[in-house]
């Protein structure tokens, strides 16, 4: 098929990953262009075929056309399951055994994942494939997702199975998710279902934008986010440039102006003296924030926002990478706070419930309200 050597010590079996007859085109850019005649690949009785691929590290790959068993490495079963394909996973990360309902994908699937065999530690500890229990599985390809292109290669020559690498951005919007999404639909023959995400995604953008500018209020708030999780959990002082619910929403992110991109540790005294109209915790790190209350009740009390009661919950998106459908819930928790007359028909954990079936087929505001994950008004003296 054109790769690299196959390590001798496991060509036996490999040989019995069965390829599908398919036509070959090739991926370029996350899509699929052009149009060549099949190259067939002789296995006993079979001929296979084979269409080469593209990567979103711009590696050229051959796959098989109809793919039914695959293992996901590096955050990248996340996708596969909004792409409704775990029927075919034959192989997880040890971190996916764990069941972690702020880790939505793994908690909706934590029966069929646990029951699976183990390819990889993944999780905190970083992508770290098991190429050994890789080829034990039998998977038709690997998709890669925090592997660099030199590391997929060797990963790739060590089985001698396809390996396809995958972005992980953190956007919820925007070119940089939608065609890694459907880059990966194409992989897995799962391309109408990849139209869905793109086009709920880019539905919900719309009307997360229209409800906005419809409000009174538009254009005149501003907010801060405080208890941000990124590489574990932050008090108040941990916070985000660029916030995504914020933008989403039009609002005024107080940490913009700090010259500071993505998820970083704010100057309190800054927050203060911006005097933001709301602000936005992450209730998985409330206990975090009651502890720097208790510190300084002083400095927290002469906050606009904590005094007149506008603060409220987020909940943590951020685990393993970014949980779509838990970012996509907040959004509308923004809106419907900073803009009640705009998102007056909107209730937050509905909305999250309306998500998450679309998204993994479950509700999940339940589930995470059990673990302390929920939206709501919060009283930093109360905590």
């Amino acid at each position: 098929m054109g790769f690299r050597s196959v390590n001798p010590h496991v060509v036996g079996r490999i040989a019995k990953i069965a390829f599908a007859a398919l036509a070959a085109m090739a991926l370029a850019g996350g899509g699929l262009v052009g149009c060549t005649p099949p190259q067939s690949q002789s296995d006993g009785n079979l001929t296979q075929a084979a269409v080469t691929v593209v990567d979103r590290q711009g590696r050229s790959v051959e796959i098989p056309e109809n793919i039914e068993r695959v293992v996901g490495v590096g955050c990248s079963l996340r996708p596969i399951c909004y792409l409704q394909a775990v029927d075919k996973v034959v192989g997880v990360e040890k971190a996916e055994h764990d069941d972690m309902v702020s880790c939505a994908y793994r908690h909706v699937n934590h029966e069929t994942f646990a029951k699976l065999p183990i390819i990889g530690e993944g999780g905190s500890k970083g992508v770290s494939p098991d190429a050994e229990a890789i080829v034990t599985v039998a998977p038709q390809v690997v998709i890669a997702g925090g592997l660099k292109a030199d590391e997929a290669d060797a990963l790739q020559e060590k089985t001698g199975i396809p390996v396809v690498c995958i972005d992980q951005p953190e956007a919820i919007f925007g070119p940089g998710y939608y065609d890694n999404i459907a880059f990966l639909g194409k992989v897995l023959g799962k391309e109408s279902r990849a139209d869905e995400i793109v086009s709920y995604l880019k539905a919900a953008e719309q009307d997360l934008a229209d409800r906005s500018a419809r409000s009174e209020s538009y254009g005149s708030i501003s907010a801060y986010a405080g208890g941000i999780s990124y590489r574990g959990g932050h008090g108040f002082d941990g916070t985000e440039a660029g916030f995504p619910p914020f933008a989403a929403c039009g609002v005024t992110n107080i940490a913009d102006g700090s010259g500071a991109s993505g998820p970083f540790t704010i100057d309190l005294e800054a927050v203060s003296a911006a005097r933001p109209d709301h602000v936005f915790l992450e209730s998985g790190n409330l206990a975090l924030v009651a502890d720097d209350y208790k510190a300084n009740p002083d400095y927290f009390n002469a906050l606009d926002a904590v005094r007149d009661g506008r603060v409220a919950t987020l909940i943590s998106y951020r685990f393993y990478s970014t949980n779509v459908e838990l970012a996509l819930a907040n959004c509308y928790q923004v809106g419907a706070t900073v803009y009640p007359d705009a998102f007056s028909d909107v209730e937050p954990s509905e909305k999250l419930d309306e998500i998450s079936r679309f998204f993994l087929g479950a509700p999940l505001s339940a589930d995470l309200a059990e673990k302390g994950y929920e939206f709501r008004q919060v009283d930093l003296s109360k905590l």
